[in-house]
Order: structure tokens, then sequence, then C-alpha cells
């Protein structure tokens, strides 16, 4: 399993997560808070572009997060996993039919990814976090969170 940050802070969040497993490499965007035309720079200095990704999940609302998630849904069509709280939050936008709704504590699997949201205390909707496995390797992502709770 890889990662890389492609934004941090208030003036954009997006994580990259990679894994192969089997022979199949599965890329999933954690939030995708930067500007369009930003994600795609920050993809390309990576080596990837977006039709390299197989899914996005985004962890709230906020515009920092959740910036151009309307815009990618649209142009890629590719599964945007977010909690329901979250799709309400934004407006509930018409994403291309490619809205997916993740709950805490039900993993979903993506490729050779596993993703396990979990609920967080902030000031959001309905925010959820992840932890993450590509089988033998597991990664804690937290981006916004108000304190450590025991479900944390």
């Amino acid at each position: 399993m890889r990662f890389c940050s492609l934004g941090s802070g208030s003036s954009g969040n997006a994580t990259l997560v990679e894994a192969t497993r089997a022979n199949l490499t599965t890329r999933v965007l954690i939030d995708c808070g930067l500007p369009l035309k930003q994600l795609h720079e920050r993809l390309a200095q990576q080596g990837l572009s977006l039709d390299k990704i197989d899914a996005v999940f985004i962890t709230h609302e906020h515009s920092d997060h959740a910036g151009c998630v309307r815009q990618l849904a649209q142009q890629q069509r590719i599964p945007i996993w977010l909690s329901r709280g979250t799709y309400v939050a934004i407006g509930a936008p018409d994403l291309a039919g490619q809205e997916r709704f993740a709950f805490d504590g039900e993993p979903v699997a993506v490729g050779a990814l596993e993703l396990h949201p979990f609920t967080v205390a902030h000031d959001a909707r309905e925010p959820l976090q992840l932890a993450i496995s590509s089988g033998e390797r597991r990664l804690g992502l937290l981006t916004d969170l108000g304190h450590v709770t025991r479900h944390v």
C-alpha cells in the first residue's frame, strides 16, 4: 500500500491511496477539496491522472474536503462514497448517479482496498474518517477530528 497527500489544510485536502493485490491496482482519492485544475496538476506530478482513480471517498461536507466533488463525478463517472448526512449537507447534488453511501462500521470494498469508515467528533453533519486495508497493510486517516472519542 502507498499513499500520498496531494493537499492538506484549509486551502484543500486530498489524499491518494493505492494498493496492488493479485495483479489488481486500485487507487482511491480521499477528499477532493482542491480546485479541479490543481487536482489534475498534483496527480500529474505523481505520474497519474483522474482516469486512473477507481473511487473517491468524501469525509465531510466542508469545501476544503468536498470542493470539486460535483465536477469530478460529472467528468469522471467514478463512484463517490460519502455518508448520507454529507450528501444532504452538500445539497444532494447530481453526482451523475455515482453516489454511494458509507456507514459507520460497515466496510466498503474497492478493488484491492477495503475502506473502514468510522464516525468522528467534528462540526459537520455526518463526518466519517477511514481506516484502509490492503490485506496485510493498514492505514488510518484522520483529517479533521474535534477530539478523540472511545469510538475512534
